[in-house]
């Protein structure tokens, strides 16, 4: 079966990126994106939610959550949010929050803060912002423990190497106090960032990221057997020339990741989007020649300019899923774009 693309939103004013989805309890599913002038915003920053109850087939109008311009030559920039249900139904959503000046190539982002929303009416509502000390940008989702912790994985430039390093965060009181960062993968000449966190059944911890060297790397991944208090790591993945994964359990047990394809050098930044389906065991495993998994094209962008390939996705039911995706293509500007496609298409 063909993977169905169609339109989620598309202002050709308004440069629309770092998309992320969830499906509620009740069958619901959010999206949250950003609006901005660009890629590297400078002028203004909007937190966009938008929601369907026909899991994709028609979406609401856009929402604003916040809304940040240009003021005396800084901007307040909300970069990539995040938005997914807890376990005691709330929906949250997750976002990095930096001025720029001096922005996130030029300064500390240990100092760095991120903001939290939350919602007890499946998104009809959002609490106001509740601000966490915790740095670095480009947060993932908030990883609920068995033991009732949270982990936030975030990145940022390590003090010792000079290079990009992952790091998680705990808090284990539900968000209201953080911890300090624990380094997840540091290494000199390697730029590690842009995690997700998969949750296995056995309680393992497999944190995929992306290598930003722009050598066209494959993503890595750490691994954890104690809650994330120390990682083992990092080792390479299947997924060749990957950049900024999002990885979730299927109900059928397996690991899917979405991800876009890098190679690096002098070649096109962003042309490809795809998804990987590997087993349970794959995804603890260490050594690539031991690891096995099926890559799936997802789309192509044919704008030879594009940042793109940041994606969401759900299972809409047991193994269908639906995924959402900043690309340009065929448009004047960033756009959101939705899919849908089945496991059995891997």
């Amino acid at each position: 079966m063909p993977i169905e693309k169609f339109s989620i939103s598309r202002n050709d004013e308004v440069y629309e990126c770092f998309p992320s989805m969830t499906r509620l309890a009740n069958g619901r599913v959010i999206i949250t994106y950003r609006e901005s002038d660009g890629h590297i915003a400078k002028l203004y920053t909007r937190v966009i939610i938008r929601t369907s109850d026909d899991d994709g087939k028609t979406w609401s109008d856009r929402r604003v959550l916040v809304d940040s311009v240009e003021t005396d030559g800084v901007l307040t920039k909300y970069n990539c949010p995040k938005v997914q249900q807890l376990k005691d139904g709330r929906a949250l959503i997750v976002c990095d929050v930096h001025p720029l000046p001096p922005g996130e190539k030029n300064a500390n982002t240990a100092e760095f803060t991120h903001m939290l929303w939350f919602s007890d009416d499946n998104g009809d509502t959002w609490s106001e912002p509740r601000e966490i000390p915790v740095g670095g940008i480009m947060p993932d989702e908030v990883i609920e423990l068995d033991n009732g912790d949270w982990l936030l994985a975030t990145h940022g430039r390590s003090p010792e190497t000079g290079d990009l390093a992952q790091h998680v965060t705990r808090s284990t009181d539900t968000g209201m106090t953080w911890g300090a960062p624990v380094v997840v993968a540091a290494r000199d000449t390697f730029k590690f960032c842009e995690a997700s966190i998969c949750l296995l059944p056995g309680g393992e911890l497999v944190c995929y990221m992306r290598e930003n060297s722009g050598k066209g790397l494959p993503n890595y991944k750490c691994i954890s057997k104690d809650n994330g208090q120390t990682w083992r790591g990092p080792y390479e993945t299947l997924m060749s020339a990957g950049h900024r994964p999002v990885a979730h359990l299927t109900q059928s047990g397996k690991v899917l990741i979405a991800y876009r394809y890098q190679p690096g050098a002098k070649g096109p930044w962003a042309k490809n989007t795809f998804a990987y389906l590997e087993s349970v065991e794959s995804a603890l495993e260490p050594e690539r020649a031991l690891q096995s998994g099926t890559v799936m094209p997802i789309d192509h962008d044919r704008n030879i300019k594009s940042d793109g390939g940041y994606t969401g996705w759900c299972e809409i039911a047991p193994g269908k899923f639906l995924m959402v995706n900043y690309i340009v293509d065929d448009a004047p500007t960033a756009q959101i774009r939705g899919y849908r496609f089945n496991e059995d298409d891997f």
